[in-house]
């Protein structure tokens, strides 16, 4: 494993699809980091490579023993995550693997324990957890502003345009909202409300007859007693969802609604305005007594900024993991246990150990 040192981390990035050149350019714009060099099999990349002023290589073994990163950013088709993680765990180098971890637990557990094994960091992309909302929502929940967690609700409703499903990988198992779009909402919720102990679901793909589905509603319990239900769909004209309330992707349609609703013992929150919803005098608690309200205000960040930021952090043994290999793991196994509830019709356990 490599020595930390106090010059800008050298990174370097495997897969230069939309999400590994977004990682690409915003490190290319950050004083604490070092874009050194790219990796992806198709060799049209190499043009932006040498846009950007940084070596290209067609095979990614090569790029690690050439240039010898302090960490890389896995990009790849989730199918290839665990397979490329682990390559770059026995070269010493530490991960930013995007999410999900990986396609199935089984690859996920190999991936974990081979960068426990190599004694290199493994952090997960899901990159919201580093959201200012998301942190301060987290806070507010987990900090007892609103007493007791009673129960969460979620809204993801929006509609993909019909050209979407055009792409054959879309249609088939993994491609729909689940898996592609929810597997957020969920890490956030494991995030600010703690582990997910049952989820029980309904999947219907009755709207666009696809052999993924459009929409779905979950069940969950948590380990600390509350309850939370999640409604989702991507056929659907509206305003709920985190993309388009949030405005944290500026290719949605800002829409300043609220997607996410947080229910106390002492109060309520609202997500993503920071609406909370409270008695003043707990003495005058009651569906008969007037409810006050305030605002909490957030500091605008971007997101995917801050989680390279975080992972040079980690990389100089400045910070901790905001969320690792075993909890990408975890959010990746909710998710296919709702899957696997929606198609048998039986409630998911999960015993975490």
């Amino acid at each position: 494993m490599k020595e930390a040192t106090d010059s800008a981390v050298r990174l370097a990035v495997i897969g230069a699809g939309l999400i590994g050149k977004k990682h690409a350019a915003l490190i290319k714009d950050l004083p604490e980091a070092c874009l050194v060099a790219i990796s992806d099999v198709d060799t049209a990349v190499r043009r932006y490579s040498e846009e950007l002023g940084v070596a290209f290589f067609e095979d990614y073994s090569d790029m690690l023993c050439a240039v010898s990163p302090d960490g890389v950013i896995v990009a790849t088709p989730t199918e290839s995550h665990a397979t490329v993680g682990m390559a770059c765990a026995r070269q010493g180098m530490h991960m930013l693997v995007e999410k999900p971890i990986a396609h199935n637990l089984q690859d996920a557990r190999l991936l974990v324990d081979c960068a426990g094994d190599y004694h290199v960091h493994l952090l997960i992309g899901h990159h919201r957890r580093h959201n200012p909302l998301v942190q301060a929502a987290r806070e507010a929940v987990a900090g007892g502003q609103i007493g007791r967690l009673v129960a969460v609700n979620v809204l993801w409703m929006l509609k993909k345009p019909d050209d979407y499903y055009q792409v054959a990988w879309r249609c088939q198992s993994g491609g729909g909202p689940f898996l592609i779009n929810l597997i957020h909402d969920i890490d956030n919720l494991r995030y600010i409300c703690g582990e997910i102990q049952r989820v029980y679901a309904e999947t219907s793909s009755a709207v666009r007859r696809l052999a993924v589905e459009d929409s779905g509603s979950l069940c969950l319990r948590f380990t600390n007693g509350a309850v939370g239900t999640l409604l989702v769909s991507d056929c659907t004209p509206s305003k709920w969802s985190f993309e388009q309330s949030t405005g944290e992707n500026p290719f949605y349609f800002r829409t300043n609604a609220t997607c996410y609703h947080f229910f106390g013992t002492k109060g309520s929150l609202a997500f993503p305005d920071m609406n909370l919803v409270y008695y003043e005098n707990d003495t005058r608690a009651g569906w008969q007594y007037p409810l006050a309200s305030r605002n909490f205000e957030v500091q605008s960040k971007d997101p995917l900024v801050e989680q390279i930021k975080h992972f040079c952090k980690v990389i100089k043994g400045r910070e901790a993991p905001k969320i690792t290999g075993e909890d990408g793991l975890r959010t990746l196994a909710v998710l296919l246990g709702a899957l696997d509830s929606g198609k048998n019709g039986e409630p998911v356990e999960f015993v975490w150990k």
